[in-house]
């Protein structure tokens, strides 16, 4: 059975419990979305609200509540956190309640690439890989991904290496990575 057909099976004594495959309400219903992520707003300080724009209070709060530096507060984002979902099953829920590809006027995959968005499990609604939260966990994001990750403490030229092969699969990839494909290029010949 191929991996969208099947469905988790648990035997539990005598009981036999199937697990359907769905998608998660905060996926399709916008107004369940709202509500889960501005409870967590109140409750867990869910934000910034616009990660570009500086926002020193925001990010003192979460320095403070972390005992640490602001930098290294900002370094714990969604887009980081061990309950971000970017499974291949969620993101296409999440393109599902965007948009479908027959209304022209939608394009889903350009507003979650745009966006970063993924799921967060804890409090189950679509958040943006740049924002944070009081509850954020080392180790994510949540993919697809069987490959164990690579050590980075590597010679200078095995990191040149696999910097380069990251620059040619970014080469093929979509314009946003294009861009950073370029800019990491740059920041190599500056080594």
């Amino acid at each position: 059975m191929d991996y969208q057909g099947r469905k988790a099976q648990a035997n539990l004594g005598k009981h036999l419990t199937y697990h359907q495959e769905s998608c998660p309400q905060a996926t399709q219903d916008v107004h369940e979305n709202t509500k889960n992520r501005d409870w967590t707003i109140d409750n867990f300080g869910y934000g910034p609200m616009n990660p570009d724009f500086p926002n020193d209070e925001f990010w003192e709060q979460k320095a403070d509540i972390f005992h640490t530096s602001i930098e290294e507060a900002k370094s714990a984002r969604c887009g980081n956190c061990a309950a971000f979902d970017q499974t291949w099953k969620v993101m296409c829920c999440i393109g599902k309640g965007i948009g479908t590809d027959e209304e022209p006027y939608v394009d889903p995959r350009k507003v979650i690439m745009k966006a970063n968005i993924g799921y967060c499990q804890l409090f189950k609604f679509k958040c943006s890989g740049e924002r944070t939260c009081d509850a954020w966990v080392h180790g994510g994001p949540i993919t697809d991904e069987c490959l164990p990750k690579k050590k980075y403490n590597q010679e200078e030229t095995d990191v040149n290496s696999e910097m380069g092969e990251i620059i040619e699969q970014l080469h093929d990839a979509s314009n946003k990575h294009k861009n950073q494909a370029v800019r990491l290029a740059s920041l190599k010949e500056n080594m």
